[in-house]
């Protein structure tokens, strides 16, 4: 569908929020009309479980979680947009409130949640008379059971608040029906990968489903399509949705459908865009499951313009771009249909790995005489799985024909062919893996072989924002990774109390032990709990490595680090550390009692949580690191490097801290010496199957390593980019496969340059920006780079901890004075590009920055003329 008038002017600009999914089709659409597209993404990262939209047709692409609404308003004020409206359903919300702020066709925020959250969404209806289902939210299971209970007919309906296409609806038949499937939705993630925190039970709608769209322009609608829902309910409650049928409009019971939708848009505030509507035809009149202000997701523009002559997609340009023009060809007017019309989403009982798409196969079904496209969801490597909802149908079909006996027959026939599609390698039951933490890594291995994995992530990780979970695995939240107790009652939440797991793996360094007491009760691999201990328990790993006679620094533990009156000295100096840290937090050199006693004074003044600390003897000389992975108790890959300085001379020195490995063909000498220590203190330990990190003190004059520490998890900062970069071994595999007694791979790919790691330290202050990934990889050398730390976020410029940094960036160099020249040029260049507001700083001294910062503007208060 065409404007019928040319735009304005060239330089028109739409902003997209969320262009997901079908939001995908507005770009295109817009474009037709001569109007640029600017996207604006509501979350610091792109969701991973969507549809992503192809940032490369938009002007310009902006991040605008909550933080940065005012600094995204500004930027888009400067571009003069003539609408902003939503790409999918999360983008709602933001869409509201920009295009509110900025003066244009909105639909306001006063209704926004009622759009959004469905508990909101019917009580929005009921305010306003509007025929509903009855309805109650809880956090608790039991509560929502006692709800359905007390209101004593079923079946009913139990869902999420904010999720859509069927993802974890239930219907229930009894109260213990509503118990598993409310835990189920308390344990997980929605498809747009946010942790569902309240589950809504209503009372369930007897009927026929219909699906309205519609596309408004200041409350004047125009309906696109009325669409029937063929379907099937499982065995377990869950919908299984075969085919979208176009009716007629004149056909019953739509001019119902169509004038009860009309009181829906009404009663929650829709009157610019589309909207998407599913309702059910009860016995006592049409009811309202949910309406989303975006589009249809079952929506193709060639598809609907040629059954139906126009689409959602440049509808809704149109209504934006050209109000008048909508509103003179299209407002208050219904669809007519060009031709008989359905979508079907294909259901499968295929169990395993797709190892190929058959074209030849997919060609059979676009010849049949009704198919417009056919919709091959999964690729090579992706898991197919029997279908027990819409987001696990494998295809959707969409089907035109002049009669509906075409479609009929088309998709009759469409059954033989449908499992001819994939080829399937099933190769038994796939392997389970409860993952605690979210190593980036570990998941992609995961997804590369096949394993079913639970990610249980706190809200630590989850607040930070940096991981993301792949799509292909089940994110389960909780209140405290390393918590047994949370993650358990998580598990029997979700329905996976008697889940079978084959191993529970962690990169976390404090849930070690805590995998390891889940393995035990669940009955499966890890690491057992009395290994755990001895990796985590510094004192212990210490006497069980002098044990095996590997050389340590002598050690005292301190029970109670806020009282040291009767803790003896007998160190010339010692280092004061948590008896179970990492990245040595609250680790500091002492060189006497007092000091010690000092240290006491602020950790009890502090109120310090970590009490049990050791004092080691201080060993000198250069601070060494092996990692790799053992198989069967041998050692498979050993990897021995350095840092530029040891950790502790890096903190006291505030200089950031590097890393290289050593090549184990030109530095053989290292890998001599270093060795026979790591197999030793690897016996000593314990381990037989896993990757680690060590850490030893090396005396450059004698030779001599004595064994510092060693976790029994892959090395933090960017060992494993350095690992891979170096050797071609992947760490995250070698953790995986390990966790489950599989032998990872050991083939090396090995590279001659020297690979070095440096951290990006940053300024104090609330960072505006800094330099990109991208921007790091293009400098000479940059092979890989990550910005951690978040624009907006208040940096502390002292360093106290290995985790303190802005970023990392990998290096590689042919020598390893060329590998220092360029940490240090990368370094400088960032930090002369970071735009870091001072802190601690008068109002005054601030204004004066700014003016620096942004010599073009003015600040300043004017006088009124």
């Amino acid at each position: 569908m065409a404007s019928e008038s040319p735009p304005a002017h060239a330089a028109r600009t739409a902003v997209i929020v969320d262009g997901y999914s079908t939001g995908t089709f507005l770009p295109p659409a817009f474009a037709r009309l001569g109007v640029d597209v600017v996207h604006v993404h509501s979350t610091a990262e792109p969701m991973s479980t969507m549809l992503q939209p192809d940032l490369g047709v938009y002007r310009d692409s902006l991040h605008c979680p909550e933080d940065a609404f005012e600094r995204t308003v500004e930027a888009l004020t400067a571009l003069g947009p003539v609408a902003v409206l939503a790409g999918q359903e999360p983008g709602v919300p933001l869409a509201d409130a920009l295009s509110e702020r900025l003066g244009l066709a909105t639909n306001g925020t006063a209704l926004s949640a009622a759009r959004r959250n469905k508990y909101e969404m019917i009580e929005a209806l009921r305010r306003a008379g509007v025929r509903c289902a009855d309805q109650y939210k809880s956090t608790d299971p039991q509560a929502l059971a006692d709800w359905a209970d007390r209101r004593g007919s079923y079946p009913v309906v139990v869902k999420p608040l904010s999720s859509a296409s069927t993802d974890h609806v239930y219907r229930c038949h009894s109260s213990a029906e509503v118990l598993t499937a409310a835990g189920a939705v308390l344990g997980s993630t929605d498809i747009f990968d946010r942790p569902n925190t309240e589950a809504l039970v209503q009372s369930f709608l007897e009927g026929t489903e219909y699906i309205v769209d519609t596309v408004s322009v200041d409350g004047d609608r125009y309906v696109c399509g009325v669409w029937e829902y063929e379907k099937r309910i499982l065995p377990g409650g869950k919908n299984i949705y075969d085919l979208d049928v176009l009716l007629d409009p004149a056909a019953e019971p739509v001019p119902e459908l169509i004038a009860y939708v009309d009181t829906v848009l009404e009663a929650l505030g829709i009157l610019h865009g589309p909207a998407h509507a599913e309702v059910i035809m009860t016995p006592r009149g049409p009811a309202l499951v949910e309406i989303g202000a975006r589009l249809n997701g079952n929506m193709n523009p060639g598809f609907h313009d040629r059954c139906l002559g126009a689409n959602q997609a440049d509808l809704t340009a149109l209504a934006y771009a050209h109000p008048e023009e909508f509103a003179r060809r299209y407002a208050g007017l219904v669809y007519s249909p060009r031709a008989a019309a359905a979508v079907h989403s294909t259901r499968t009982e295929l169990d395993g790995v797709v190892e190929a798409v058959d074209q030849d196969a997919v060609d059979r079904i676009v010849a049949l005489p009704s198919v417009h496209l056919v919709g091959v969801k999964l690729a090579p490597g992706k898991e197919i799985r029997p279908t027990a909802d819409l987001l696990t149908s494998p295809m959707r079909i969409f089907l035109t024909a002049p009669d509906e006996a075409t479609i009929r027959a088309d998709h009759s026939a469409i059954q033989t062919l449908k499992d001819e599609v994939y080829r399937v390698t099933d190769g038994g039951p796939r392997p389970s893996v409860l993952l605690l933490g979210t190593d980036k890594y570990v998941m992609q291995a995961c997804v590369r072989n096949g394993v079913a994995a639970v990610v249980v992530q706190g809200p630590g990780g989850y607040d930070h924002g940096l991981a993301e979970i792949p799509g292909e695995l089940r994110r389960l939240f909780v209140d405290d990774q390393q918590s047994p107790e949370a993650i358990l009652m998580a598990l029997h939440r979700a329905g996976l109390g008697e889940h079978r797991f084959d191993a529970v793996h962690t990169s976390d360094e404090w849930a070690l032990v805590t995998a390891g007491v889940l393995a035990s009760y669940l009955g499966c691999r890890a690491v057992d709990p009395v290994t755990a201990v001895h990796f985590r328990d510094k004192s212990l790993q210490k006497r069980k490595v002098a044990a095996a006679g590997v050389p340590t620094a002598r050690v005292t533990v301190i029970d109670d680090v806020h009282d040291v009156s009767g803790v003896p000295w007998e160190y010339e100096k010692a280092v004061l550390k948590p008896v179970a840290g990492a990245a040595t937090a609250r680790t500091a050199v002492v060189d006497s009692p007092e000091a010690l006693s000092a240290l006491s004074r602020r950790y009890r003044t502090d109120r310090s949580a970590q009490r049990t600390f050791v004092l080691e003897e201080y060993i000198g000389g250069e601070e060494w690191i092996a990692d790799g992975f053992l198989h069967d108790g041998e050692l498979r890959f050993l990897a021995v490097g350095r840092y530029g300085a040891p950790c502790l001379t890096m903190i006291d020195e505030q200089t950031p801290l590097w890393m290289r490995h050593f090549d184990p063909k030109a530095e053989t000498w290292a890998y001599d010496r270093a060795e026979p220590v790591v197999r030793r203190s690897l016996e000593a330990l314990g381990l037989r199957d896993g990757v680690f990190h060590m850490e030893l003190f090396h005396d450059p004059e004698t030779g001599r390593l004595t064994f510092s520490e060693c976790a029994a998890r892959r090395g933090g900062a960017l060992v494993h980019e350095q690992v891979q970069a170096k050797f071609g071994i992947h760490l995250g595999e070698a953790a995986l496969l390990s966790a489950l007694g599989r032998e990872p791979g050991g083939d090396l790919d090995h590279r001659p340059e020297i690979f070095g790691t440096t951290y990006l330290k940053g300024r104090a202050g609330t960072l505006f920006s800094c330099p990109s990934p991208a921007e790091l990889r293009a400098l000479p050398g940059v092979e890989y780079a990550r910005v951690e730390f978040p624009a907006g976020g208040t940096f502390l410029g002292d360093i106290d901890n290995t985790n303190h940094r802005m970023g990392q960036v990998l290096v590689s160099a042919r020598s390893e004075e060329e590998l220092e020249t360029r940490f240090t040029e990368v370094r400088a260049w960032f930090d002369e590009r970071m735009v870091v507001a001072p802190q601690g700083v008068t109002g005054r001294e601030l204004r004066a920055w700014g003016r620096e910062t942004r010599p073009e503007a003015d600040f300043r208060d004017p006088l009124w003329q």
